[in-house]
């Protein structure tokens, strides 16, 4: 079964006006499958294949010979030296469109001395796991499952597969391995109960100290390990948002996982009685309202979303900075919701100052479509895309 991605007709879009395009996710978020499908005549590589990757260590200028024509080089962030060699290719023609197309399961960005190497020449594209709205797009899915499933994409797909056996097989094959790519963990065990301390926090501040002490290891590490997390697209660091507002603002960043459901999975829920029933529910309905902004409308952690918190504890959990308007949004895990307890009163006049300032909770209502309420707009995101 296949379920449209909403990123497709872009992806399309740029491999026609950019000579590099390159498609980063973590792993099993679907990137060879949309590429095959949306470039089926391409000529189609995986370095996932050891014999591939010594060949073009080995010659790169050589191995990128063999493609006479336009080419999907998979996973290529075990052959970096590429980069280089793309590099002059490009600029002997940079009229040719969709020359190179690249997936990645590491964050471009974050990469080390590689994004110097096409810059200006590269655009990127982020495929995160299926959103509801994604979802939605598909007959016959039980959308509500979202909340626990999570979004990666074999886990609708494929009707036969157990959610547990997904996830095991996936912390087994894809992030110890890959991770061993990026750090050198010395004990499995102690990265896995990481893990799941890490998903006890996820839509908290990061306090590394404490982590450390809970794993039993040393707060290096622990650093060492998020920054491994974030490179693999497994996580994502939210700063603050600073401005000339006159108050003492918190520093440190939250921490998010990118897929709630592997969240879930570490946290032992697996069926949607768990999920209602956790002490933790607030912080993944948290994590699911952050990835459903970022999923539906492009948005990049620290570019355009930040959270607001002072040290008085005052917090409006989403900040969306787009030029003078600005979005602020409470994740409220509840159908019914206090007004008192929304922090927007206290936050907009420090805020508003030369802004166009949009205000909405997003909560577990029943509606299908954004409502007006009193200063604010209320929706649900398993029901209808972020009103931003």
């Amino acid at each position: 079964m296949w379920i449209k991605r909403s990123c497709g007709d872009r992806l399309e879009n740029l491999a026609s006006s950019r000579p590099v395009v390159l498609v980063t996710g973590a792993r099993q978020t679907g990137k060879s499958s949309l590429l095959k499908r949306r470039f089926p005549s391409l000529q189609y590589l995986t370095f996932d294949h050891l014999r591939q990757v010594e060949a073009a260590q080995e010659s790169p200028g050589l191995f990128l010979d063999q493609f006479n024509g336009p080419a999907v080089l998979d996973e290529i962030q075990y052959v970096p030296e590429l980069f280089k060699e793309i590099k002059p290719r490009v600029d002997l023609d940079r009229q040719s469109y969709g020359r190179w197309i690249l997936t990645g399961s590491q964050r471009f960005e974050l990469m080390e001395n590689i994004s110097e190497s096409l810059a200006g020449r590269i655009s990127i594209v982020n495929l995160e796991t299926l959103s509801a709205s994604e979802l939605r797009g598909s007959q016959g899915l039980a959308v509500h499952e979202h909340l626990w499933k999570g979004g990666y994409p074999e886990l609708w797909s494929n009707e036969n597969i157990e959610v547990d056996d997904f996830f095991e097989s996936y912390l087994r094959t894809y992030v110890e391995r890959d991770l061993k790519q990026i750090i050198d963990v010395k004990n499995l065990s102690d990265f896995r109960r990481f893990m799941k301390i890490a998903a006890a926090r996820t839509g908290q501040l990061l306090n590394y100290r404490d982590m450390a002490n809970d794993v039993g290891i040393s707060d290096v590490t622990i650093k060492t390990w998020v920054h491994a997390l974030q490179m693999s697209g497994l996580v994502y660091l939210l700063p603050p948002f600073f401005a000339n507002i006159g108050k003492r603002l918190t520093k440190s960043p939250k921490l998010y996982f990118a897929d709630h459901g592997l969240a879930c999975y570490l946290l032992g829920i697996n069926s949607a009685d768990k999920w209602h029933s956790h002490i933790y529910r607030g912080n993944l309905w948290e994590t699911f309202v952050l990835m459903e902004v970022v999923k539906t409308s492009s948005l990049v952690p620290g570019r355009e979303l930040f959270f607001y918190r002072d040290h008085n504890g005052v917090e409006i959990d989403f900040l969306v900075e787009k030029g003078d308007d600005l979005t602020l949004i409470e994740a409220k895990v509840g159908e019914r919701i206090d007004p008192g307890k929304l922090n927007f009163r206290k936050v907009a006049p420090l805020l508003s100052t030369g802004r166009n300032l949009k205000m909405i909770v997003a909560h577990n209502i029943g509606d299908h479509k954004p409502l007006p309420q009193k200063g604010y707009l209320s929706f649900n995101p398993l029901n209808s895309e972020p009103p931003i």
